[in-house]
């Protein structure tokens, strides 16, 4: 039984094959990040900028989970990108 070719792939199913990894990912970064520094102390310049804890988290997690979503894209297109090769060089 062969697999489905790229383009047979639901939109949905690639959204959720991109989103789903990178927030278990961002996740697990945010949690070892914070871990190790405090938000208090990721302040540059020594700025008095009144950010509470949970809104540093908050916007850490995001950040991870953009970076998380770029790497997880970058997955999926090169693999439907080799799918595609593979397909044209089978069918000469």
């Amino acid at each position: 039984m062969n697999a489905p070719l790229p383009e047979e792939i639901p939109r949905i199913q690639k959204a959720i094959s991109v989103l789903w990894p990178s927030f278990a990912t961002a996740i697990v970064a945010t949690g070892i990040f914070f871990s190790a520094f405090n938000p208090r102390d990721l302040i540059p310049f020594n700025l008095d900028i009144d950010v509470s804890p949970l809104a540093a988290y908050s916007i850490g997690f995001f950040i991870f989970w953009l970076l998380a979503i770029v790497s997880s894209y970058g997955t999926l297109y090169f693999t439907i990108s080799n799918c595609r090769f593979l397909n044209r060089q089978q069918g000469n």
